[in-house]
């Protein structure tokens, strides 16, 4: 036993990259202006999105942590918060808010407006951190469009966030092609961890879905 642990820390000091903790953020900040009214307070099986993504991440990480303002449940009241970035605005006021508060941690990102998030999909994502990788934004198509959110972003991409904040131009589409920032291509029966709702009509559609599969017979 002593031997294993022995050459388990040799093994983590050749490879220090995964000495770095990862931690869960969830972003909450959004407006809901398509939604009209908090997406992360909607509620599913008697628990909000807010709720089920916590409990999603949890395992995966060594602390969860909101990013964003707004109402949250009572039950989560004890998870640290972090206001957005000030001056910035979308889901990079979130993620910088968060590096800069915590700067050797490495992250996971998910939004709040994500009901779908399976777990394979956050140990997928942890599986492809290797040395030199700053950040995985899925590619689903492998058709160049990026993933922000649900993804990892490691604490040595900051530079780079830092960069795109004080350009103006907020998108973290910018990111792509950036050293050290991969676009993995996740399985295809991952994909709908992808999957966001931004309108009445598409929480309806996905209600409707959910019944339908409930009523197939096995």
């Amino acid at each position: 036993m002593e031997q294993e642990k022995l050459i388990s820390k040799q093994r983590e000091q050749r490879e220090p990259w995964k000495q770095a903790p990862v931690w869960g953020c969830i972003l909450i900040g959004g407006k809901s202006s398509r939604m009209g009214r908090p997406k992360h307070l909607i509620q599913e099986d008697e628990k909000t999105w807010l709720e089920h993504a916590v409990e999603t991440l949890n395992p995966y990480v060594e602390q969860v942590v909101l990013s964003g303002s707004g109402e949250i449940p009572e039950t989560l009241t004890a998870l640290p918060r972090i206001p957005d970035a000030p001056g910035l605005a979308g889901p990079l006021a979130g993620i910088l808010s968060v590096m800069r508060w915590q700067q050797t941690v490495s992250w996971l990102v998910m939004a709040c407006d994500q009901p779908d998030v399976q777990a394979e999909s956050l140990e997928w994502l942890l599986a492809q951190r290797k040395p030199g990788i700053r950040a995985v934004l899925p590619d689903l198509l492998g058709d160049g469009h990026l993933e922000p959110l649900l993804a990892w972003y490691d604490f040595r991409c900051r530079p780079q966030l830092e960069t795109i904040a004080a350009s103006g131009f907020l998108r973290l589409s910018r990111l792509a092609n950036q050293a050290g920032v991969y676009h993995f291509q996740p399985p295809q029966h991952l994909h709908s961890s992808w999957h966001n709702i931004n309108t009445p009509d598409q929480f309806a559609q996905t209600q409707q879905e959910a019944f339908r599969k409930l009523e197939k017979p096995c």
